[in-house]
């Protein structure tokens, strides 16, 4: 007599499962992607970084005037147009923006900005920083002015290729 033919089955033998190693080959080709976007990424910020040095060392030096009480307003305005034409220099190199006069300095760092800076300025600002000792005043409000105009100058001024296509037209 023949017994259950079932009872012979054997269970049912599932395949191993699907390993996560090797990877498939599209796996690597989006892992180099990957590491190239990642990389290209951070080598932008860390040139980002670099570039905008000149900056920070700028805003620290006009913090350091701002807060320095044993100064007088006008050495203040002369510290600051010194710190502006560093500024300047490494912003623009090879192209001597700082060595204009300074009416013509001022105009450029006016048509250098997004924002409008250093307006109402007086006119006779060269008398007032090189005039005689005995004709010098108090100006804090000027300073002040200047100083705020300079801020937003150096944090918001064109890059250089940003200039030279606004200088273009």
């Amino acid at each position: 007599m023949q017994g259950d033919p079932l009872a012979e089955l054997r269970g049912i033998h599932l395949p191993d499962p699907i390993s996560w190693w090797p990877l498939a080959p599209g796996w690597w080709v989006l892992i180099i992607i990957f590491i190239a976007c990642v990389s290209w990424a951070l080598w932008q910020l860390l040139k980002s970084y670099n570039n905008n040095l000149y900056r920070r060392q700028a805003m620290a030096q006009l913090l350091q005037i701002k807060h320095d009480l044993n100064l007088t307003s006008t050495q203040r305005l002369v510290m600051i147009l010194e710190t502006l034409k560093q500024a300047v220099n490494s912003a623009y190199p090879d192209q001597h923006f700082s060595s204009r006069d300074l009416a013509a300095f001022l105009n450029f760092l006016q048509a250098s900005c997004k924002d409008t800076v250093f307006q109402n300025l007086p006119i006779d600002l060269n008398a007032l920083l090189y005039g005689r000792p005995d004709d010098r005043q108090e100006h804090n409000e000027l300073t002040e002015s200047i100083i705020n105009s300079s801020e937003i100058w150096i944090k918001q001024h064109y890059a250089q290729d940003k200039l030279k296509e606004i200088s273009t037209c």
